[in-house]
């Protein structure tokens, strides 16, 4: 089956030159507007340093925020291990200890 007949037989129409032609052009206006949409997006950038700085530190912060916030789950998660092997302990003396120890 040649190309031709494929392309009648799925029931597409034929791409014509112009046609493709005409999406190229379209494509390269939508780029045109897209690298000046880049552009204005990158002078933005650049004249708002002190909105990045303060971006970059709230970053920081959030960072370390989040390292104390790990930290802190780390040694909860450590200290009820600690708690629970305690009390699995002391069931483990005799009745007339606990008594005496309280």
């Amino acid at each position: 089956m040649t190309a031709k007949q494929f392309i009648h037989a799925t029931g597409e129409q034929p791409v014509t030159a112009t046609a493709l032609k005409a999406k190229i052009e379209v494509l390269e206006v939508e780029i045109a507007k897209l690298e000046a949409l880049i552009a204005d997006h990158q002078t933005e950038f650049r004249a708002a340093p002190i909105e990045r700085d303060q971006a970059e530190q709230r970053l920081a912060d959030l960072l370390r925020m989040t390292a104390d916030l790990m930290s802190a789950r780390e040694a909860v998660a450590r200290l009820a291990g600690e708690l629970s092997a305690l009390r699995s302990f002391r069931s483990l003396r005799p009745w007339w200890w606990r008594m005496l120890a309280g």
